[in-house]
């Protein structure tokens, strides 16, 4: 059995579907318009969320560490002096860019007589700029981390 072919069929055009096809030119163009701003956008606060994190870190280590210091001074000035300092190296140690930062420490726990529980509290704060990371400018510029932490005086150590 053999078969004989037909004629040989024509190609299908369909004028409706070629319509199409020219008209998409260009879409790219305009999605890559609409999509590259916001994943810029997207990467910048990924970003900014980043720094801020890191900021809270550094100051959270940095008032765990003049509130060691300041613990094992014997005077309430020394273990003023104490803190600041220990502070002050943690936040240059992590290259922390903040604008400014305070360092408040309770060191009345230090004027307590011997034998008698006292601790040291050290505040640090830091304020941290953001408004770098955007494009144009404007918006907030700085966020101010804050940390606190508490240290135990050693109960039978001299004081001053």
């Amino acid at each position: 059995m053999t078969r004989h072919p037909g004629p040989h069929p024509r190609p299908c055009r369909r004028p409706a579907l070629a319509g199409r096809l020219r008209g998409d030119r260009g879409d790219a163009a305009i999605e890559a318009v609409v999509v590259v701003p916001l994943l810029l956008a997207l990467a910048l606060v990924v970003l900014a969320g980043a720094r801020l994190s890191l900021a809270g870190q550094t100051v959270d280590a940095a008032a765990q560490a003049a509130a060691r210091a300041a613990s094992l001074e014997r005077t309430p000035a020394a273990g003023q002096s104490a803190a600041q300092q220990a502070a002050a190296a943690v936040l240059a140690q992590d290259d922390q860019p903040c604008t400014s930062s305070s360092v408040r420490a309770s060191t009345s726990g230090l004027a307590a007589t011997q034998g008698e529980t006292s601790t040291v509290t050290v505040t640090v704060s830091c304020r941290v700029p953001i408004g770098d990371l955007l494009i144009l400018g404007g918006g907030p510029g700085v966020r101010t981390m804050t940390a606190s932490f508490t240290s135990v005086v050693d109960t039978y150590r001299g004081r001053g």
